[in-house]
């Protein structure tokens, strides 16, 4: 069997998984961003005040409207992350079918690496599209000033902490250890990789959290995977 077959199948099976998160961020980011356009319209809000009243002084600042996004993504990204990975190595435990998928002529090495692949594909055909979407919609406001750059890559961030999601639940999906033992190890460092990121400002810090975590995930993935007996 060769890669491409592999990463086909893999791609068919997350292609419902992949939509629904993409029409959910979609239909939700855009209406969250047309009501905050609307309702922090200086001539709409304004207007609505009487002579006279005393204005506070936070309306004055400027926040991005990218904002109320922000959490969405997210959440899309966790979720899409969580089903993928009990999708590949949760249900087969459960279904029994490992040895079918194995006993193939083919390396556990490659069926691993199209597993994570096509998830790679997943996450960046389906929240990719869609936030660069609703960066340009955002962008295209003639009320407030241009958004930044770094608005655009802290939305690929969230999307980069999906994966990250993703692979601490193969982790734990494929550890043969009990549960009050070691088990949820990959969810539960998954989750504080998540929460490390908020209180950084550098998003080099961020990338290089990311990045440390997501090697010692794979490498983790890899060796357990290749010696495990299913």
């Amino acid at each position: 069997m060769r890669f491409s077959t592999l990463l086909y199948k893999e791609l068919r099976e997350c292609l419902p998984w992949m939509l629904l998160a993409a029409i959910v961020l979609l239909t939700l980011g855009s209406f969250f961003l047309r009501e905050q356009i609307h309702y922090r319209n200086p001539s709409w809000y304004y207007s609505r005040l009487s002579p006279g009243t005393i204005v506070e002084s936070h309306l004055f600042t400027y926040s991005s409207i990218l904002g109320v996004t922000g959490p969405l993504l997210l959440l899309s990204s966790i979720g899409l992350g969580l089903v993928l990975g009990i999708r590949h190595f949760w249900i087969p435990n459960f279904t029994r079918t490992w040895p079918f998928l194995l006993h193939r002529s083919v390396r556990r090495k490659t069926i691993l690496t199209a597993k994570l692949v096509a998830t790679t594909i997943a996450f960046v055909l389906c929240l990719g599209p869609v936030w660069i979407g609703l960066y340009w919609y955002a962008c295209r406001s003639t009320i407030f000033p241009p958004q930044t750059l770094k608005n655009f890559i802290e939305g690929w961030i969230f999307i980069i902490l999906g994966l990250v999601t993703y692979l601490g639940t193969a982790l734990s999906g494929l550890s043969s250890a009990k549960w009050y033992t070691t088990k949820i190890f990959g969810l539960v460092f998954a989750a504080v990789v998540i929460f490390m990121t908020f209180p950084q400002c550098s998003l080099f810090r961020i990338s290089a959290v990311i990045a440390a975590s997501a090697a010692i995930l794979l490498s983790q993935i890899f060796q357990i995977f290749g010696r495990r007996e299913f």
